[in-house]
């Protein structure tokens, strides 16, 4: 392969425009190539997306429990008042109405925390 700027063999492809550089042409930016002096801020931002991206998915199974929990506890709290005023009362039928749906998003959650893994899930801290 042969830098697109000149006739000498590429050494890697700018992360952003995804053309073959050869090593006058690229900058090194420690998680991957961009062209000299044109794509260096695109791909330190395209850099800087990936690794907020991690962090966002390690905060995900926290994230899967609190919205499932708060369901269930306003169904408890709504089928406790409407119990007291029996079981035919809008108050019991909400609060029923709750308490399944947030077993069912939680149930949704995790399943598909499960389709969501990553090869990157495997590796860390192998490094």
């Amino acid at each position: 392969m042969k830098c697109f700027n000149h006739e000498v063999d590429a050494v890697g492809i700018c992360k952003h425009c995804q053309r073959a550089l050869c090593k006058d042409c690229c900058q090194d930016l420690e998680f991957g190539l961009a062209c000299k002096g044109i794509h260096e801020t695109n791909v330190e931002m395209l850099n800087s997306l990936i690794e907020n991206n991690k962090r966002a998915y390690e905060s995900q199974p926290k994230a899967t429990i609190f919205g499932p929990l708060f369901y269930v506890f306003m169904g408890l709290v709504f089928s406790y008042y409407g119990y007291q005023k029996g079981l035919d009362s809008l108050p019991f039928i909400l609060g029923s109405g709750f308490i399944v749906f947030g077993v069912s998003l939680f149930i949704f959650n995790k399943s598909f925390l499960k389709k969501v893994t990553t090869e990157y899930d495997t590796n860390i801290g192998k490094n």
